[in-house]
């Protein structure tokens, strides 16, 4: 029994020697297998403990190492941020002008458009991407371009971000705003647009002078709060913004004159300069696009945002100018067709502006299924409303001096008999003022005409939809439906 005992105890004794032999070999195989891995990731790169400005220097870019401390920016690249820079070879700076270089402000804008906030690598995908450069303006990168230039070599590593040599100089252009009021190439064309120009108040910007003591609301030194506003690119298309990319068409001053003077007799106001702003406006609201089309990329029709049809012919293009955020074409001629330059005005009937009275509980806003087409529309139902001659307005705005053609689609598709009559008043109830009256037939889903009426100045309008002309709360009596009214310029 002892013998077993003694036996036992040397099989564990040697089971424990066994076991921590093991482990000792593992953790000196882990912490070697470590080493080798620590040795494998460790930065060997003697550039990665540069930062942008001493990798400049290293690369042997000396004029534009020159640049870069005389306009400041080498401070800049110093910083704990990350930079990305496409730099000049030395021979690429010769071709820079010398009075850019000795003028500050023009040196900084264009050392600045050759550098940008992050790190932007190179890759093999031939996608570009617009970046906005310390200077405001955005420049194309790709895997092989930087704007016009050429990259030589790619993706050197600083420990503040990457370097790429660029075989030519990148200079700073104006954006498409910029260009306009600096151009000479469309006097009256630029002449309008900055005539667009007015000064407003901007809190914002305006100095606090005190508080009202009635409303608790700050008092603003007003003059200190002007900023100065153009209505083009407040409500057009806003071609100042370098982020955005558009096409700006500008006319020679023949080609503005004869368009401007197709479109001024719809536009009478009370005074000439009220009629030149809204007739300028009209023709030149058409003459951008989103986007950049360069001549090759233009159509025959372009579309504005506006729905307009824009005719381009080609061979009418006398020039064509780069901006920062698009392209600018001169045109000496664009030969609108009214019809698009005018097309027909929608008034939807679920839209209305006001009632002759509170008839809440007889109205109804209905979407219907148009058999004919298969497409749902929305309408207005109103029934014993017990009320002669009920009206519902819609106000119109913007009108243009011309006579129009006027037509509904008002849908009975619920009684067969009685059918009733309702009628389009211009401006007023009053019957002198009112289109004839039309009978609404059962499941007629198509457009009525209803009449022409001339609008002698530009203005807002209201229309009226008048119903029966007797009172009853039978339903089959006082009834008014509408779906929409078109009204259709008739040059």
């Amino acid at each position: 029994m002892k013998l077993l005992i003694v036996k036992l105890n040397d099989v564990i004794v040697r089971n424990r020697f066994t076991i921590l032999l093991a482990a000792i070999f593992i953790v000196t195989a882990f912490a070697t297998c470590t080493k080798k891995w620590e040795d494998h990731n460790q930065i060997t790169d003697p550039a990665i403990k540069s930062n942008l400005m001493e990798a400049v220097q290293a690369a042997k870019l000396t004029r534009f190492s020159e640049l870069l401390i005389k306009s400041g920016f080498d401070k800049i690249i110093t910083s704990s941020k990350n930079f990305t820079i496409w730099a000049p070879t030395d021979s690429a700076l010769r071709a820079l002008d010398p009075a850019i270089e000795s003028d500050s402000t023009k040196l900084r804008a264009f050392v600045g458009n050759h550098i940008s906030n992050q790190s932007y690598v190179g890759s093999g995908s031939t996608a570009s991407q617009r970046i906005k450069m310390l200077n405001g303006k955005f420049n194309t990168f790709s895997f092989s371009k930087f704007d016009e230039a050429n990259i030589l070599t790619a993706n050197l590593i600083a420990n503040n971000g990457i370097i790429h040599i660029v075989d030519k100089i990148v200079l700073p252009v104006d954006n498409i705003w910029e260009f306009v009021n600096k151009t000479t190439v469309a006097p009256l064309m630029k002449t309008f647009l900055l005539s667009l120009n007015r000064l407003v108040f901007d809190p914002a910007n305006a100095t606090q002078t005190g508080v009202n003591p009635f409303t608790g609301l700050p008092i603003y030194d007003t003059l200190s709060g002007l900023v100065l506003r153009n209505s083009f690119l407040d409500t057009i298309a806003k071609v100042n913004d370098e982020s955005k990319q558009f096409t700006l068409i500008l006319l020679t001053d023949n080609a503005f004159t004869t368009e401007y003077n197709k479109l001024s007799p719809w536009f009478k106001t009370s005074t000439a300069d009220s009629t030149t702003r809204l007739a300028g406006s009209w023709l030149v609201k058409d003459l951008v696009f989103e986007g950049v089309y360069t001549v090759a990329q233009l159509t025959d029709t372009m579309i504005s945002k506006y729905g307009v049809k824009v005719p381009v012919n080609k061979s009418l293009i006398t020039a064509s100018y780069k901006t920062s955020n698009g392209i600018i074409h001169v045109m000496s001629k664009v030969d609108f067709n009214l019809t698009n330059k005018f097309p027909p005005l929608i008034i939807e009937g679920e839209n209305p502006s006001s009632f002759a009275a509170d008839r809440f509980n007889n109205t109804f806003y209905r979407i219907r299924s148009n058999p004919n087409t298969g497409v749902d529309f929305k309408d207005i139902l109103i029934t014993g409303y017990n009320f002669s001659n009920y009206w519902v307005r819609y106000q119109v705005n913007r009108m243009n001096t011309m006579r129009y053609n006027a037509y509904w689609v008002a849908v009975n598709d619920f009684q067969t008999t009685p059918t009733w009559n309702q009628r389009l008043g211009i401006d007023s109830t009053n019957s002198t003022t009112n289109l004839p009256a039309v009978t609404v037939t059962y499941q007629n889903y198509n457009e009525v005409f209803l009449g022409q009426f001339t609008i002698n100045n530009y203005r807002s309008m209201n229309l009226f939809v008048i119903g029966p002309n007797v009172a009853s709360t039978n339903a089959t009596l006082n009834v008014i439906s509408l779906d929409y009214i078109k009204l259709v310029p008739a040059f």
